[in-house]
Parts: C-alpha cells; structure tokens; sequence
C-alpha cells in the first residue's frame, strides 16, 4: 500500500504537542482520526489491530496477540504559518475569555500525507477500507482541538476534491460511507468566520447529542465542518444517524447554524 496525498487545512488548526503555545500538525493525531474513521465505517476490532496495531484483549480472534502497526504514516512539505497573535478563539461566537484563545496554524496551512504498509503487503480488502477510511476523513473529518466545531477541518488540495454537493455524496458511497449529511444554506455566511461562528454556536444540554466538557467528558455525535464546494466555503453537518440530526435541527432553532436551511445531500 502506498497512499500519498496534498492536503489543506480550510479554518484555524489547534495541534499540539508538549508545547501548549507552539502549533504542530502532528502523525499521532492523524493517526488516531484515521483509525477512528475506519471503525466509524463499520470494520471490526480485529481488522483494525490487524492494520493498526494493538495489545493483548483487544479484538476477538487476535486477542491473545500483541501487533505492531502495519501502516507508517509520514506527514512532509508543511507549509504553516502560526497565528501572528499566537492564539485564535477557538469559541468564535463568544468574546473576551469565554472565546477560549488557544494557539493555533492559522487557515490555509498545507501538508503532504503519505501512509504506506510495511512487514508485507496488506489484505487486498484491508488496504481497500483503509484508504477509505483515510478518504472519509478528509471529506468528513478534520484534526486537533474543536474537531467537530469547524477547527482543523482537512480537505484534498490535489485537484481531487468533489466540486459539488452531489459529488461529494457519490465519493461518500464510493468509499462505503453512509452517514447522512447535511449543508446549511448560504444565507448561514460565505465567511470563514460566519461559518466558524455557526459551528460553535449549539448548545449546553443534549449530551448525548452535543457532547460535554465537564460532569465526564463526551465527544459530540454531531459533527460541523467547514469544505471547499464550488469554490465556496460552506458549513456541513454530519452524524452516524438521523435521529441525531433531526434532534440536533430541533434543539438548534434560533442559532447561527440556521436548522431550517439544511440541505440534505
């Protein structure tokens, strides 16, 4: 296997190391939204200890096993410039503290990512749903802190990004993706700011839907994300399942995301 891609980062990147005021863009983190996304598209423990790597209990067949990872990913040609304040909000909706100012690579920042196998070639159909798990990430995913509020959002800086709404389904499908997704209408904003503003601004309740911070950390099902479509940015929304949606349209009446104009791709 050998997957090599350009990649762009649309809205401000908060990756980070040891360092919390110094911005990286950072293999381990990619890494990890890769394997998220590859047991998000359905594949099962052992496939991904079989790819990935893994410690004994882990998976079912290859429980008893300790595997290293058989993918190497390579992160090279990064082209990123820090934020010239050194921080950006990541709460765009919010002002003064309650923004949440944290260090960042401003927009635009550019990288090249190359995963490659190594002990052997893979499984014909293991190598096909990593690469789709790597393509799904960079139509839905994104990376580093605010990853499912518009921050880090990655997308394909190579010429083969969709184009259009109805390109962007058939690529999902292509690569076994079956979330339903959403666009919110243009009215939301044209602006990286408008769009950021939009994705942050949901609401406290509905962890099950949302997320939490605190009272035991809970990452949202519910995912905004900023792409590149027609040469426009605009604000997408995604979850595993409808009803989360239909809740998420519900409970967001009267926010900046604007439910009532969301188009279903």
């Amino acid at each position: 296997m050998k997957w090599r891609r350009d990649i762009e980062v649309l809205t401000p990147l908060f990756n980070r190391g040891a360092y919390q005021n110094a911005p990286e863009i950072r293999v381990p983190s990619i890494r990890g939204m890769v394997r998220w996304w590859f047991r998000a598209l359905g594949n099962s423990a052992d496939d991904e200890k079989e790819a990935f790597g893994g410690m004994k209990m882990f998976g079912q067949r290859l429980k008893d096993q300790v595997n290293a990872s058989r993918l190497v990913f390579r992160v090279d040609q990064i082209r990123a410039r820090p934020a010239p304040k050194r921080e950006i909000p990541t709460l765009p909706h919010k002002h003064g503290k309650q923004a949440s100012p944290q260090a960042a690579f401003e927009p635009g920042a550019r990288f090249e990512l190359e995963v490659f196998s190594r002990f052997g070639p893979l499984r014909h159909d293991l190598q096909a749903r990593v690469e789709a798990a790597l393509e799904v990430w960079l139509l839905l995913g994104a990376l580093g802190l605010r990853a499912n509020r518009g921050g880090g959002n990655v997308w394909p800086a190579d010429g083969t990004a969709p184009a259009t709404p109805s390109e962007l389904r058939q690529r999902l499908d292509r690569f076994g993706c079956k979330w339903p997704v959403f666009l919110a209408g243009r009215d939301v904003g044209n602006t990286l700011e408008a769009l950021r503003q939009a994705a942050t601004d949901t609401v406290n309740r509905m962890p099950d839907v949302f997320g939490r911070a605190v009272g035991g950390r809970e990452a949202s099902k519910v995912k905004f994300k900023i792409v590149r479509l027609d040469t426009q940015l605009r604000l997408l929304i995604t979850a595993p399942q409808m009803d989360i949606l239909d809740r998420a349209r519900a409970a967001l009446h009267g926010h900046r995301s604007q439910p009532e104009t969301w188009q279903m791709l």
